[in-house]
């Protein structure tokens, strides 16, 4: 009986695990709700126009990435600014019959006071009982009592009193502000909205409208403007003449002619030519649209639901502050100014601060330098202070070199940014702009930055004692370079320097700095050692050839006090010397750069006098 019972659980539990992890179950548990939903979206523009595609890319990114069920979104649009003919309306009406009536859609969403009245009055007999959300502005909505029961409206306004207020705090001295609209129906409904909402202002300045014109006449106009004035942008979809614009297009046509400052509330409008406002953001209007529409399709009544806080922004652009010589510090404190003119300190900040950094190293290493020879002069006689002065001002002439060398280098690149800045300041501040020369000169600012960049970075890779940049590199115009650099002193000391380089040397394949650094060691080892011996020859000869099939050897041959056979080994070591002003580092630097391009630095003593210091360095191979 209990092995019965036994075995009657172990079913039990088996049945229970298999259905637990069967794929199936999980289909079987999946909510039948997660299958897509399907909206219709209707604007009243045409398509193309730049505020409903900020629209609907912001009603697109929400819907895509932050529904918990997918969802399939339709646009229409209906383009009724430039077909308000009840003809061009029927025909609507049967397009959308035609395209949805047979299609289950989940949610009809209107923007816009034409279509909300075309769907109020048509949407029952194509859609059906679909929810419908209409969304106009305060002055387009329709009458609540057209609704259907399946209908709910909301409404919003725009902020032209606090454009006008902000116009007025701005440009305190302003006198006259003029409002442009066009002829369309669209036009001339902002144009009604504006009127009422900047009449609070007409205590502080006249109020103009410059409506329902033709392009040209409006253009002319806004150049003939009187002193203190200033223009607030509405729209205009249509003028006089019955042409149809692109309002953003036909306000950048007249910001660029206007002889005072453009305003407007519209955010598509700014980089165009307005100086700013309480500007509404299409994109983020587009995402609180989605959220209507998530709350629709997840709730059962349409009464709950309510249009969120309008997103406005106090924005500006700093170039058309600039152009009206408007002062920033009149700005609200929430302002977000955009366009601001990138400087060479904000661009190349690490860059500026690292030459700042080095040439304060440099400076503070001159005057340690200097300080360190005061000390040691006071503590020696007056026959050791003399060869003391002498050895500090040939290292101060050194230092000299090598600092000259460094801010030669880095003053042409910075000169030239400097030069294409200006340039680029120029074209943007010109009227209109130039942003195609101003970009030049903007690439002129980015090869000079490389190439300041290029000199901090060699001196940064010298301080950590990193390889350098090598290249193929010819020895006869390194040694000229170094000799042409030196044959001043060697002429004062009275000793002959010859070259004797062999003829059809290839290139070698090292740094061109650190190269000319170990000839000039050398040879001005040379020179001191001769310095040190009365009477005899005084000469030098730097010679180079070919040591191996890949490599080539260049030696520094002197007629100098020579040096010691127990020396000869410990004469590359660091801090060793046999001067007494000598440090002892510059053989250590020059074998440890020789070593790093892979030759090799060695000493001989010469038959009759002197010494000659030679080294190798591999040749450039062709890699092609």
């Amino acid at each position: 009986m209990k092995r019965f019972e036994f075995i009657k659980i172990c079913l039990i539990l088996g049945v229970i695990t298999v259905t637990t992890l069967w794929p199936g179950t999980d289909i079987l548990a999946q909510d039948t709700s997660s299958a897509p939903k399907r909206v219709l979206a209707i604007f009243l523009f045409k398509q193309g126009i730049p505020w409903q595609t900020h629209v609907e890319q912001g009603l697109r990114k929400i819907l895509a990435t932050e529904s918990v069920f997918p969802i399939h979104l339709d646009v229409e649009y209906a383009d009724q600014t430039r077909f308000p003919e009840e003809e061009y309306r029927s025909k609507i009406i049967d397009l959308y019959r035609y395209k949805y009536g047979k299609q289950n859609i989940d949610l009809v969403l209107v923007m816009g006071g034409e279509p909300a009245e075309l769907v109020t009055k048509y949407g029952e007999e194509v859609f059906g009982e679909v929810p419908v959300v209409l969304i106009s502005t305060q002055h387009e909505g329709g009458s609540p009592s057209l609704l259907k029961s399946n209908m709910v409206s909301m409404t919003w306004g725009f902020e032209f009193i606090k454009t006008g207020v902000l116009i007025q705090d701005l440009l305190p001295k302003t006198k006259d502000l003029f409002v442009v609209s066009g002829a369309s129906p669209t036009d001339l409904k902002l144009k009604k909205m504006a009127t009422e909402d900047l009449g609070e202002l007409e205590s502080q300045f006249a109020i103009h409208h410059l409506a329902e014109l033709s392009l040209e006449a409006l253009l002319l106009k806004v150049t003939q403007l009187p002193e203190n004035s200033a223009i607030l942008f509405l729209s205009m979809f249509r003028d006089r003449n019955g042409k149809t614009f692109v309002p953003r297009d036909v306000m950048a046509e007249v910001s660029a002619v206007a002889n005072v400052p453009t305003f407007a509330t519209l955010n598509t409008y700014m980089g165009y030519g307005i100086v700013g406002g309480s500007l509404l953001s299409a994109d983020t209007l587009g995402e609180q649209y989605a959220g209507i529409v998530k709350q629709v399709l997840t709730t059962e009544s349409l009464k709950d639901i309510e249009l969120p806080e309008i997103p406005y922004q106090i924005t500006f652009d700093w170039r058309q502050l600039k152009r009206w010589s408007i002062n920033e510090n009149r700005l609200p404190a929430d302002s977000i100014v955009l366009y601001r003119e990138k400087t060479i300190w904000s661009e190349h900040k690490r860059e500026v601060i690292s030459v700042i950094v080095i040439i304060s190293l440099l400076s503070f290493a001159l005057f340690a330098s200097i300080l360190q020879y005061r000390r040691r002069s006071l503590a020696e006689g007056k026959t050791q202070k003399l060869l003391d002065e002498r050895a500090h001002l040939s290292r101060v002439l050194a230092m000299g070199e090598i600092a000259a060398s460094l801010a030669h280098e880095l003053n042409q690149p910075l000169s030239a940014i400097r030069s294409y800045a200006q340039a680029a300041q120029r074209f943007l501040e010109k009227v209109p702009a130039q942003p195609d020369e101003a970009n030049r000169a903007l690439t002129g600012i980015i090869a000079g930055n490389r190439r300041a960049e290029e000199v901090i970075k060699r001196v940064r890779m010298a301080l950590k004692k990193e390889p350098f940049k090598r290249s193929c590199i010819e020895i006869r115009a390194i040694t000229e370079v170094v000799v042409n650099l030196i044959r001043q002193k060697v002429s004062e000391e009275r000793i002959s320097l010859r070259l004797n380089l062999a003829a059809g040397l290839p290139p070698l394949f090292c740094d061109r700095v650190q190269l000319q650094q170990v000839i000039f060691n050398l040879i001005r080892n040379s020179i001191e050692a001769i310095n040190m011996v009365e009477g005899g020859p005084r000469k030098i000869v730097v010679q180079a050839l070919m040591e191996t099939a890949t490599t080539v050897r260049i030696s520094v041959q002197d007629s100098g006090i020579g040096i010691d056979a127990d020396q000869v080994e410990l004469l590359f070591d660091a801090f060793y010397t046999t001067k007494p002003e000598g440090m002892g580092v510059g053989l250590s630097i020059c074998r440890s750069i020789i070593e790093d391009h892979g030759g090799r630095l060695w000493v001989t003593r010469n038959p009759d006098r002197g010494a000659t210091f030679s080294f190798t360095l591999p040749i450039c191979e062709d890699k092609t």
